[in-house]
């Protein structure tokens, strides 16, 4: 067996060095941000869609038939009576005028503005609800009223998280992709560069398998050791944006950003980016030195 160190076969200088220490670094750091873009918007979505199977609203709008307080009135009683309704509360004009608000601004809304009466009902949790004899039942019973199952923007979030999550899962496919390709690089550029020694080595016995495992030790390492640093600017990022959110000095509009991987089990899925990162440089370097040296005579 030739004793022969991977420093001589891959040294630190070489293509592998820092470098491509730095390059990897990036690609785990735009790796794991991504992966915790990907797992905010996967929380958010599930958090949107429970709230809203959770609830629906009752719209009264104004109607020469009924007076606004008999149309309120009516809507309640039919709405608490109904079967698995665990809770209808009135909202009141200023309630309502705050959901105008992001869309005509803080201020914008007139007091002439006709704003609908709101009937926000909470359904019992675990029971089925019959949502479209109730939507029928107020219809016909009282004018002016409109049942809000909330079932469109359901579909409408479902449809934008799942959309969101696969653009997130390409990109880290890209990433994966790309991570491949500088190793093949960096790997053929150590064979090249060293390729006296590799021959020599190759000729005097060394199997084409223990020259393989200097390389893919070498370039294991150093897919790890790039990988947690990137890890450790994206958790510094990740915290930071965190924190700047929750700042009471951030401005208004930083306020409604989402808070980036809160769930203390999603850092933990941002551990497994160095791995793979490393397992990736490792047998990408291993099945690129194999084929090279199959060829060599």
């Amino acid at each position: 067996r030739v004793n022969t160190a991977s420093s001589g076969l891959m040294p630190g200088d070489s293509a592998s060095g820092a470098t491509l220490h730095t390059i990897v670094a990036v690609m785990s750091f735009l790796a794991c941000l991504t992966l915790g873009a990907v797992l905010t918007l996967s929380r958010l979505a599930t958090e949107w869609t429970e709230g809203l199977s959770g609830s629906v609203t009752v719209q009264l709008l104004p109607s020469p038939q009924i007076s606004p307080e008999d149309q309120m009135r009516e809507a309640l009683r039919l709405v608490q009576q109904w079967p698995g309704i665990f809770a209808a509360k009135p909202l009141g004009r200023a309630d309502a005028e705050k959901l105008l608000e992001p869309w005509l601004g803080e201020g914008n809304v007139i007091g002439d503005l006709p704003v609908p009466q709101l009937i926000e009902v909470t359904l019992t949790p675990g029971k089925s609800v019959e949502l479209e004899g109730l939507g029928k039942a107020l219809a016909d019973g009282v004018p002016g009223a409109h049942l809000d199952d909330h079932k469109r923007w359901n579909e409408e979030l479902a449809s934008f998280a799942a959309s969101s999550e696969a653009v997130g899962w390409a990109v880290l496919l890209l990433i994966a992709v790309a991570t491949l390709a500088i190793v093949i690089y960096a790997t053929q550029a150590g064979l090249q560069a060293h390729r006296e020694i590799v021959e020599v080595v190759h000729m005097i016995g060394a199997r084409d398998v223990f020259i393989a495992s200097e390389f893919q030790r070498h370039f294991l390492w150093l897919g790890v050791r790039g990988g947690l640093i990137g890890l450790t600017l994206a958790i510094s990022t990740l915290l930071g944006s965190s924190f700047f959110v929750d700042s009471r000095e951030a401005p208004v509009g930083a306020q409604y950003m989402p808070q980036f991987v809160t769930a203390p089990q999603h850092y933990i899925w941002l551990l497994f980016v160095p791995v793979v990162i490393g397992l990736i440089a490792m047998y990408t370097a291993r099945f690129t030195v194999l084929r090279v040296l199959g060829r060599m005579p």
